[in-house]
């Protein structure tokens, strides 16, 4: 018997570098929210943008290099899994910063109205935790409630058949890509010092019908 484990999550992954004074620039950008922040903090909750009167970071001049590179890779993951884009074009929804500082976290929650999300780790201070978890919400290998339980050992407990999580360590610079409607959750970091990513929606829409070419006259 050889029994195999199946059905992964495509999350993509790349570095970016940008040239030092765009980096600084998007800082700069982000100043007035981070006094924002400061003044709205919640204890135990990072700060979130697009819940807080910040949520078309895309449409910012100093973040212009940064929303071509997530185009690009969008459009790149998007292929990969399949997608027709000649038919279907990818738009930008909504973009936001999230801030949080130490002991903060982000609850687990989707983006059900995208289709692709990515998240840029624009500065990550040095130090443990801050770990984006995916939860794998299914069950296949449940047998159901037949023996008066909800299920095994092997669906219940972390075991090479039921995966429950995924986590990704932030590593500044780094751009991940992973399907909207997934859960996924945010645990708290254990530096002092701010900790700055930046979230984008994705939707995919009708692409504009391409004009065919005038006969010559």
């Amino acid at each position: 018997m050889q029994i195999q484990t199946w059905f992964p999550l495509a999350v993509a992954s790349v570095d970016l570098a940008p040239p030092a004074p765009t980096r600084a620039e998007m800082l700069r950008a982000l100043e007035p929210w981070i006094a924002a922040a400061e003044a709205q903090r919640r204890l135990g909750f990072a700060w979130t943008g697009d819940v807080n009167g910040c949520a078309d970071v895309h449409s910012l001049a100093a973040f212009a290099w940064l929303r071509g590179e997530v185009e690009r890779e969008a459009r790149s993951f998007l292929d990969a899994l399949g997608c027709d884009l000649p038919r279907l074009k990818p738009h930008f929804l909504g973009s936001w910063p999230v801030l949080s500082s130490g002991a903060e976290s982000v609850a687990s929650h989707t983006h059900a109205g995208a289709s692709l999300s990515a998240v840029y780790y624009l500065q990550i201070p040095p130090g443990p935790g801050g770990t984006l978890v995916f939860e794998n919400v299914g069950n296949p290998n449940s047998l159901g409630a037949d023996f008066g339980e909800a299920g095994t050992a092997t669906t219940r407990e972390a075991n090479p058949f039921n995966v429950q999580e995924a986590c990704y360590e932030p590593r500044e610079g780094q751009l991940l890509l992973f399907p909207a409607r997934q859960p996924h959750a945010v645990r708290p970091h254990g530096a002092d010092a701010l900790r700055i990513s930046i979230t984008f929606d994705i939707g995919l829409g009708a692409a504009p019908a391409q004009r065919a070419p005038s006969a010559p006259a």
